[in-house]
């Protein structure tokens, strides 16, 4: 509707600044993988199944997360566009949104629960199936077709069944999500893979690649991350975007943590992406971007025991607006709001060690 109100000069305008603006990388900047390469890449080990998944809350764990309820990951959006390095992170669809805006030249799909890597088994078969974004939506829209692509591409796969299985579970929920995300997000005009053309097919470009690994990797335990530290370097990237969502918020800083966070490369451009959930005060969550090498150097004090000691807490007042907050290497911080708050907020500093 936006883009239809503008004066046919001004749609000319907006295409050409859109052009202009594009990161350098697009699909068909994507190579395949040469052998050396995709052994790297797969090869590294993954983390076994934890006896407990933990989460935020007590009577959630154990639970499946295989869709996002973070309403404005398009806070993150300016930050990430175009960084490209590489790519690991927790969830589901949270990913493809990261992929198509980072261009990255691998993405590790990391999370401990197995069930979600199922899922993105069934994001994979959709992403080739499909060549346009209304396409990949009409696969989460119309079940039969969903499930004849399923068996058709993951014909021999023992875990075919799973997938169907997940499919059928979360066609609805991760349906609803995909269309939030292709309104555009928030009505921001912030650009995704369910309604950019080119984000899109770099995310399918990427996976196609068998760049985009869908693994178990548990932010808690002694291989996964490890091993994917050794790969990055191997294939010469960094990691440029993180994402843990709120899983900080499970836990305190342990030594297995630590460890598996300063065993990713990073660079100066690289960050820790992170949200904190605040369902009491707006619906949603915190947001925030940390430098990953600072973040990365507070870990190796021992007196920074949990996130809340990291990263500053911020009021919310307004239960319709949401916090960015960013944190630069040299300590720097900068807060955005989706809007602005009605009273200004406030903003406990971090603790000092």
């Amino acid at each position: 509707m936006f883009f239809r109100r503008l004066l046919p000069s001004s749609r000319r305008a907006l295409v050409a600044c859109i052009a202009l603006c594009a990161p350098a990388a697009f699909a068909d900047d994507v190579k395949p993988l040469t052998a050396a390469e995709s052994q790297t890449f797969w090869g590294s080990e993954a983390d076994a199944v934890p006896v407990v998944r933990h989460a935020y809350k007590k009577e959630n764990e154990g639970q499946h997360f295989l869709y996002c309820d973070e309403l404005h990951l398009e806070l993150f959006e300016p930050a990430l566009r175009g960084i490209g390095g590489g790519y690991a992170g927790v969830g589901t669809d949270q990913a493809y949104l990261f992929i198509g805006w980072m261009r990255p030249t691998f993405a590790w799909l990391t999370d401990y629960d197995p069930l979600v890597a199922v899922m993105h088994k069934v994001y994979a078969a959709f992403l080739l199936e499909a060549a346009t974004p209304a396409d990949f939506l009409t696969l989460w829209r119309d079940r039969k077709a969903g499930l004849a692509v399923l068996n058709r591409r993951a014909a021999g796969d023992p875990q075919l069944q799973s997938m169907l299985h997940v499919y059928e579970q979360q066609e609805y929920y991760a349906l609803r999500r995909l269309e939030y995300l292709a309104r555009p997000v928030a009505r921001s005009k912030v650009r995704t893979f369910v309604n950019d053309a080119e984000d899109y097919a770099y995310v399918r470009a990427l996976v196609g690649a068998r760049r985009v690994r869908p693994m178990l990797g548990n932010l808690l335990a002694d291989k996964g991350f490890k091993g994917m530290g050794e790969a990055a370097r191997k294939l010469g990237t960094v990691i440029r975007a993180l994402y843990v969502s709120n899983a900080e918020q499970y836990w305190r800083f342990s030594d297995p943590y630590r460890q598996n966070i300063q065993a990713l490369p990073y660079d100066a451009k690289s960050y820790i992406v992170r949200t904190q959930a605040s369902k009491p005060s707006n619906h949603d969550y915190r947001y925030y971007l940390q430098s990953a090498t600072q973040f990365a150097a507070q870990l190796a004090n021992p007196k920074v025991t949990s996130v809340y000691e990291a990263v500053p807490f911020v009021g919310i007042d307004d239960p319709t607006t949401a916090p960015l907050t960013t944190i630069e290497a040299d300590g720097k911080r900068t807060l955005k709001w989706t809007k602005p708050p009605v009273k200004p907020p406030v903003i406990a500093p971090v603790p000092q060690p």
